[in-house]
């Protein structure tokens, strides 16, 4: 029988207050309940562990450090506390990681991830590509074709096996195959990009296409339009996280130069996303710029996040997104 949250939020407690007690000395402190993990309050020190997504948990579990003027925090990770590590070192003061392996703890090393190369794309599969309003992406190998920031394509297989899949994200690529059998890939293509055109406007009814993935959306706007940031150009980079559909939430980014050749990584975001700052930084440091730019709505721009975007060893500055969607 699965275990409900609440037993499993029972269990991390119950383990992080042994951890607390048996590694760093601190006994009793308040508890509190968090959806990735447990974390627990003993005089202003705080230990949390993050048992869910630890790189994108990585970010909340700042927030509630600040929020409570933390005067330390001692993360224990299982999964990825490397790429944990990596990313608490990008930040002031920089918290402790922890790699657990049963009851042992270890200081956690920061590690470095090698990006995926992707398949080379064919020629043929290239020339569907070249569609008007069709933008090519790479992202961890795969290759995409999006329209206005939205997955309307995706390259599947490689050599001679390779082909287009058409449709808004995987599972409207399956079943639009199945729907118009009939259709050339060059048909369905410009169908469903007609679609997205027609929904993906500020002056269109409220619809699922133009709520999706509005980062991205941000992100090809100023990719036309880069001087609104105060840059000479703009070209897309991967996250340091691969995105499992369309419906995640991740920071969409890009890297651009000043006219004085200062090179800047824009990270547009949209809604309160506490894993935005964290993952700019991490691939501000991959990218080696000189610093960040936040872009997003001024609404989003709540205190939580400024506070985490203070404690980056990297400057990071905020800018107002463009918001090309319906009111």
């Amino acid at each position: 029988m699965a275990l409900s949250q609440e037993q499993r939020s029972g269990l991390w407690q119950a383990k992080l207050r042994s951890i607390a007690r048996d590694h760093f000395g601190r006994d009793g402190g308040v508890g509190y309940a968090v959806p990735w993990g447990a974390a627990i309050e003993t005089d202003g020190a705080w230990t949390a562990s993050l048992e869910v997504a630890p790189e994108r948990s990585f970010g909340q579990a700042l927030v509630l450090a600040a929020r409570h003027n933390a005067t330390s925090l001692d993360l224990v990770v299982e999964e990825n506390p490397g790429a944990v590590a990596r990313r608490a070192s990008l930040f002031k003061p920089s918290p402790s990681v922890w790699r657990i392996q049963g009851k042992t703890l270890t200081p956690a090393e920061p590690e470095i991830t090698a990006p995926i190369e992707p398949a080379d794309l064919e020629p043929h599969i290239q020339a569907l590509l070249t569609l008007d309003d069709v933008d090519i992406i790479v992202e961890h190998g795969a290759i995409i074709g999006e329209c206005l920031g939205l997955e309307v394509a995706r390259v599947t297989g490689a050599g001679a096996e390779q082909r287009l899949d058409v449709g808004v994200g995987a599972y409207d690529q399956g079943a639009f195959a199945v729907i118009n059998p009939g259709m050339t890939p060059v048909e369905s293509l410009a169908e469903v990009v007609t679609q997205v055109l027609t929904h993906r406007r500020s002056d269109a009814l409220t619809h699922p296409i133009n709520r999706l993935v509005r980062e991205r959306w941000v992100r090809c706007v100023l990719l036309a339009d880069p001087a609104a940031v105060g840059l000479t150009h703009l070209e897309i980079v991967e996250p340091m996280q691969q995105r499992s559909g369309i419906k995640d939430i991740a920071a969409a980014s890009a890297l651009g130069k000043t006219a004085t050749g200062e090179l800047v990584l824009v990270a547009c975001t949209v809604g309160i996303d506490l894993d935005a700052v964290p993952a700019a930084v991490d691939l501000a440091e991959r990218h080696q710029t000189d610093r960040i730019l936040m872009v997003m709505p001024d609404r989003d721009r709540h205190a939580v996040v400024q506070a985490v975007a203070a404690r980056s060893r990297r400057p990071i500055g905020f800018a107002t997104a463009p918001e090309p969607w319906p009111s």
